[in-house]
């Protein structure tokens, strides 16, 4: 029964949270009035569910924690909590005409720390890629590769060719075989020329598909390494701790 009315509990606390705006518009207006008591209170309900909050809105939440910090004299946690928000958007920048000037001077003292750290370990990591591993598709069939890395209209058209080609090719060797083997079987001599005439259509006919096949196929290879190069994505990242900020990255391929 506990355990049936856990889940019912959770919910019905969640729910009793304000809405990120509505908490946001409180906890501005409870700073513009002086009222810190419950700037510190609503900050704290902020940080029980912090993540639940858009981007925009956690920067807000870690500016006016910093502000509180700084109130309190806290300068230490203040600059923890504008690192923060700067690590949300480094281009972030409090509001001039409404901050203080020692809170803007504290801001800039950690937004040139923030940056300096982030490109000094940015210098020192040495950003090595996974090695790529062998594009199997493009082995098997043209255009796949393209289609796998993103390349959609191009793996199209290459695959397309592919697939006329090759449903060429299977459809004239098939031909020459019967075609060859009515040629072998005919007895008079106007039947021996026509079928003759056929058989040798389609026996080169095959040779022209197989061209356009192996002819699509290098240009995919081709394609591959010239044009149609992996979409890598490196995203890096400043989290900052106790001892000495740290970088996180990632490879999207």
């Amino acid at each position: 029964m506990c355990l049936l009315l856990f889940p019912l509990l959770m919910n019905a606390q969640e729910n009793k949270l304000p809405q990120s705006s509505e908490l946001i518009s409180q906890l501005i207006e409870a700073y513009n009035k002086f009222d810190y008591d419950k700037c510190r209170q609503l900050l704290n309900i902020a940080f029980q569910s912090i993540d639940r909050y858009p981007a925009e809105e956690r920067k807000t939440i870690y500016q006016y924690a910093a502000f509180i910090a700084f109130e309190n004299g806290n300068t230490t946690l203040a600059e923890n909590h504008f690192w923060q928000a700067l690590e949300i958007d480094p281009t972030f920048s409090p509001d001039p005409v409404t901050t203080s000037p020692k809170l803007l001077v504290l801001f800039q003292k950690t937004k040139i720390a923030f940056l300096q750290e982030l490109n000094t370990r940015l210098q020192r990591v040495q950003l090595k890629a996974p090695r790529k591993a062998v594009a199997w598709r493009s082995i098997l069939f043209p255009g796949w590769e393209q289609w796998h890395r993103g390349y959609k209209t191009r793996g199209a058209v290459l695959a397309s060719a592919g697939i006329i080609s090759l449903s060429g090719l299977v459809y004239s060797v098939y031909q020459t075989r019967h075609k060859k083997a009515d040629y072998r079987n005919a007895t008079s001599p106007d039947k021996i020329t026509t079928y003759y005439e056929t058989y040798n259509r389609s026996y080169q006919r095959q040779f022209y598909f197989g061209y356009a096949l192996v002819a699509s196929w290098l240009f995919s290879q081709l394609d591959l390494q010239i044009w149609s190069q992996p979409r890598t994505v490196v995203r890096a990242g400043l989290l900052k701790h106790d001892h000495s900020p740290l970088i996180t990255l990632e490879w999207h391929f």
